[in-house]
């Protein structure tokens, strides 16, 4: 291994060692396993791909790929969720809780997400991805299922503090394989497409509520709940980890010239595709903002996006009953809700994808009916049922935004190690936003809330500030190094060098350029 010790900045652009690996070995009987992207394709005779083909082999890939990630992250979303279907139907009364004790179960479930963050990053780059994500679903699962037998809140706030611990590990992952097969161009609806299984996991979650809720058993009907999702968990966590692929190199459903094609395809990504060594050095950069700030503003527009998704996602049912709907009709109105969820932000990824250097000014855009729907929930009066009532289906909008952002460490930044921790600060911000957004609404405020949505308008208006200045940063890092290159200081990003796959951060490698 070679590497260089000093650090310096040429015309603003901070440039970073470089530790490149070595080049694959003459012996590679092992290559048809590797993940190691350089010696997998020296071991492979390498095609001229047109664009048809390339079409053809991103249609395999997204009829494969994209349906495990949706149907997965639809079923997490309608297990987390479920906590605000069994509040419909007297969870709070059943277990005695009081206060703030609803508000500190989401908490707690985020509490469980932060803490397991970073440990769960590190065992998703070590092992078989696939095989990791279904024993982990297996577990959230059962841990769901023990739900159905708590009698208090200690009992309920440790499944729910568990539950977050495992339920933790599906979207980083799901943000780093999203990278690991699709272009920087492609990613953003990508993410957008299986991030808006939480809408159609609300409008499932919601038939579910409605069908246990017409259950007149021996149990509570908010317990069928947890245990009809457990079940059904658990069901699909054998099919994670039968099917998922670890990468592009290792997957069942293509053959050796696909395989080959689906790295290449994305070598322009400049982002890598895997690698089983966690660098420390890419951690020191990811982390100190003097280096590259843009993990930090990820942070913050995370947790201000998530204080109000930890509102809205714990409160909507009560809201939506508040304005007037029935238990049974306020479990269907979920329906309408999680319709408008897919919808909004498949639309905010489709656009991103569509319209060049178009994303942030998207993720700006799309706060804005969430704003919209907050305002007519604190101005309409009470005897204004259709009023609130869009009111609400236009609340979700802001989710587009943070499927965006969410996307972002996938497409920004370079080095697996870097990339890890980038999405991992992401995700804490996530989990400090959902801890912190419940809290901020009063139960006794109902059904104005006139602090939670006061605290979300706020929020907005942060995001907007943090979103400009993460376009700005990008932007300027851009056109710098474009004016190294014109001065002759870096190489020119149109020359390929072979080092695609070097495993190189961003601010390692001056050919990357950052999307915008």
């Amino acid at each position: 291994m070679s590497s260089i010790d000093d650090k310096s900045s040429v015309d603003g652009v901070h440039v970073v060692p470089v530790h490149k690996s070595q080049g694959p070995d003459a012996h590679l009987g092992t290559i048809p396993e590797t993940e190691d992207a350089n010696a997998f394709l020296a071991s492979h005779a390498i095609g001229t791909y047109t664009d048809e083909s390339n079409k053809k082999l991103l249609r395999r890939i997204d009829m494969y790929l994209m349906p495990m990630m949706c149907i997965s992250y639809c079923i997490q979303y309608i297990d987390k969720s479920a906590l605000a279907y069994a509040a419909v139907f007297g969870v709070k009364k059943d277990l005695g809780l009081v206060g703030q004790e609803y508000s500190l179960l989401t908490s707690l479930f985020y509490i469980g997400y932060l803490v397991a963050e970073y440990p769960q990053a590190w065992l998703s780059q070590r092992y078989h991805i696939g095989r990791f994500l279904g024993v982990i679903m297996f577990i959230w699962g059962g841990i769901l299922m023990c739900t159905a037998a708590t009698q208090k809140f200690a009992d309920i706030a440790a499944v729910r503090f568990f539950q977050g611990v495992f339920e933790s590990a599906l979207t980083p992952a799901y943000i780093i394989v999203t990278g690991m097969w699709y272009t920087r161009r492609e990613q953003p609806f990508r993410v957008a497409i299986w991030y808006s299984m939480n809408g159609l996991g609300n409008a499932i979650g919601a038939l579910i509520s409605y069908g246990m809720g017409l259950i007149d058993g021996k149990l509570d009907s908010w317990r069928y709940i947890f245990i009809i999702e457990g079940i059904m968990t658990i069901i699909w966590s054998f099919a994670v980890f039968s099917i998922f692929p670890s990468s592009p190199m290792r997957v069942r459903w293509l053959n050796d010239a696909q395989k080959v094609q689906a790295v290449e395809r994305i070598r322009s990504n400049r982002t890598g595709i895997l690698n089983r060594e966690w660098k420390w050095d890419q951690v020191k950069e990811a982390l100190d903002p003097r280096i590259d700030p843009s993990g930090h503003i990820l942070f913050w527009a995370c947790v201000l996006n998530e204080v109000i998704n930890g509102g809205v996602s714990t409160y909507k049912g009560l809201v939506i009953k508040s304005i007037g709907w029935t238990d049974l009709q306020s479990a269907l109105f979920g329906i309408a809700y999680g319709a408008a969820v897919t919808i909004e932000i498949a639309s905010c990824g489709y656009c991103a994808m569509r319209f060049k250097n178009a994303r942030h000014w998207c993720m700006i855009l799309w706060l804005l009916p969430s704003a919209i729907g907050m305002i007519l929930q604190i101005t309409l009066p009470t005897s204004n049922k259709a009023g609130k009532t869009i009111g609400v289906l236009l609340m979700p909008s802001f989710v587009g935004s943070l499927a965006l952002c969410m996307g972002i460490p996938g497409q920004n930044t370079a080095g697996f190690t870097k990339r890890s921790v980038v999405v991992g600060m992401a995700f804490i911000g996530y989990c400090v936003g959902n801890i912190i957004g419940p809290l901020a609404w009063v139960s006794g405020q109902t059904p104005e809330y006139i602090s939670g949505y006061t605290t979300c308008l706020a929020c907005m208006a942060g995001q907007v500030v943090l979103f400009l200045l993460l376009r700005i940063y990008y932007a300027k890092q851009n056109k710098l190094r474009d004016q190294m290159v014109a001065s002759g200081q870096a190489p020119d990003p149109s020359i390929p060098d072979g080092g695609e796959f070097e495993d190189l951060t961003d601010k390692q490698d001056l050919k990357f350029r950052y999307t915008l």
